[in-house]
């Protein structure tokens, strides 16, 4: 089955006004890729699917990776397996909830298999010692299974996300800046590569304390791949922390502009666009496009949402 059959190849981009901005020299664009598939949405579907036709081309029909209670990557690669006919396993951080989470949930619905594994064993989740023990665990061998990295980085994962922009048919001319957030920085460094320095890229990241990130981006880039910068200071707390104005930004930008977000990624992101043009960060005029990476159905997770 080719992946274009159940994975459309464009995505919209939308010219929004929210009221923080009409007042600023600011043209805001955002890519929706949350409106690339109604499950297999945002980043997700970019960074897997390099790995997926690694796995097919080497004749693999089975899929191991590896997140939390409510990974968007394994909810995807799960989503992902069902439709394109792969076998998911997901090791996940920490003992078997009582209660699973909706993503797992939804992932054993698709057939995939979770496996819970310590915090400690999942700190070993990079090392092939640790893979080669899950394979023997699982009776498989390496030759049958494609172990994806955590969040489907690595270099197939930034590879699958050079496709991000053309996605949305993205004149880079049209545009002085675009922003994202960000965890590990694959969909990032994938966007930096594919612009060839025709536009400034900025990263958010939502992990609190990531110095680190910019030389984990930097491994895959060429040196001459240098008009990129991350902005730290807006992870309201660190990963999968939220602030009581996190949440009412969110639902008022929401109500003004009929774009959802989700309060890990693109809420912050956004928020970060609002406390800038608030502070004067932003005087010059400027044509900004924003990618919206998706995850909304992670907001199952937030009491705020549960009612959705």
């Amino acid at each position: 089955m080719y992946f274009s059959d159940v994975i459309g190849n464009k995505v919209p981009v939308e010219r929004i006004n929210p009221s923080f901005i009409r007042r600023s020299p600011i043209a805001l664009d955002v890519l929706r890729l949350d409106q690339l598939h109604k499950v297999i949405s945002g980043n997700k579907w970019f960074k897997l699917k390099c790995h997926l036709k690694e796995a097919q081309c080497r004749g693999i029909n089975t899929l191991l990776s590896f997140g939390g209670v409510w990974s968007n990557h394994l909810h995807a690669m799960a989503a992902a397996g069902h439709l394109l006919g792969f076998k998911t396993i997901g090791i996940v951080r920490g003992e078997k909830p009582v209660n699973p989470s909706a993503m797992l949930q939804d992932a054993e619905s698709w057939g995939m298999k979770l496996v819970y594994v310590s915090r400690s064993e999942y700190r070993q989740r990079y090392q092939p010692e640790f893979h080669r023990i899950l394979l023997n665990q699982l009776s498989l061998s390496s030759e049958q299974v494609l172990v994806i990295p955590e969040g489907g980085s690595g270099e197939l994962g930034v590879k699958g996300c050079e496709d991000i922009l053309s996605a949305g048919s993205v004149v880079l001319a049209d545009y002085d800046e675009i922003w994202m957030a960000c965890g590990t920085g694959a969909t990032l460094a994938g966007v930096i590569r594919s612009t060839q320095g025709a536009a400034w890229v900025r990263g958010f990241p939502v992990l609190k304390g990531v110095d680190f990130l910019n030389a984990d981006i930097r491994q895959y880039l060429e040196p001459s791949d240098d008009r990129w910068s991350l902005e730290l200071n807006h992870h309201c707390g660190g990963y999968g922390k939220t602030t009581p104005e996190l949440i009412q930004f969110i639902k008022e930008f929401e109500r003004e502009t009929g774009v959802p977000l989700d309060p890990v990624y693109t809420g912050k992101l956004l928020l970060a666009l609002k406390h800038k043009v608030e502070s004067g960060d932003m005087p010059q005029p400027m044509r900004l496009l924003l990618v919206h990476t998706g995850g909304l159905q992670g907001r199952r997770g937030f009491s705020e949402w549960n009612s959705d």
